[in-house]
């Protein structure tokens, strides 16, 4: 009995994910075993529907409904916010460059229901508003926050 107590031991490894991702974003860049295309402001994203879906519900719903389209028009997104968007959900990465930038990534984000990538700009948003209360404190000024849910 205890030897198949021992078997039954689990080991996780916490980087598999990194790296499993990783790979799904090499084989994205190289066109590997992508099986959507869209376009976004006249500009071609190839994809992996399943990572899609696992982080648009957008999406998830998108491809229950229209499993076999290999190329998607995707309107009301801007292609640089897009961009953006799909680089976090394959890298968990999201750079911005501009509160004009920053609000276009939002809106794209809403739109398409990725709710990791709003946490990650409410995340950002905090931080940036922190700093600016801590530099406004330490030059004599006030200024009050608050956030509304």
């Amino acid at each position: 009995m205890e030897a198949e107590e021992t078997m039954g031991c689990i080991q996780e490894f916490p980087d598999h994910y990194k790296v499993m991702m990783d790979r799904l974003n090499e084989q994205r860049e190289l066109d590997k075993f992508t099986d959507i295309t869209l376009i976004v402001d006249g500009h071609q994203f190839k994809a992996h529907k399943a990572v899609l879906a696992a982080c648009s519900h957008f999406f998830y719903k998108f491809f229950q409904d229209f499993t076999q389209e290999p190329l998607v028009e995707i309107e009301g997104v801007s292609n640089t916010a897009f961009r953006n968007l799909i680089e976090f959900t394959y890298t968990a990465k999201l750079m911005i460059q501009g509160e004009e930038e920053a609000g276009d990534i939002w809106k794209a984000a809403e739109y398409l229901q990725m709710h990791e990538a709003i946490k990650a700009l409410e995340f950002r948003l905090y931080d940036m508003m922190v700093n600016v209360v801590g530099n406004s404190s330490q030059s004599g000024l006030s200024l009050r926050c608050g956030f509304v849910s």
